[in-house]
């Protein structure tokens, strides 16, 4: 075992906002929705709606941008 100074090491954990908890699950909200919206599309039209699946790629886009960029503050 080495001898000398050691080190301590502390971590700190930021509790996320308020605001932060509110727009993410909003986001997961919205996903879920317009996910059951592509579902009924595809059982009652029988097609593949572009539109809703370009929306849903904006909230999973949304979640993780928000996900990663609240990690590498």
């Amino acid at each position: 075992m080495p001898s000398g100074r050691t080190r301590k090491v502390q971590l700190n954990e930021q509790v996320p906002s308020d605001r932060f908890v509110l727009i993410v699950g909003l986001m997961v909200l919205f996903f879920v929705g317009l996910v059951g919206l592509e579902v009924v599309h595809m059982i009652w039209m029988g097609s593949w709606n572009d539109v809703i699946f370009n929306g849903i790629m904006l909230v999973v886009g949304t979640i993780v941008g928000a996900i990663w960029g609240r990690s590498a503050e």
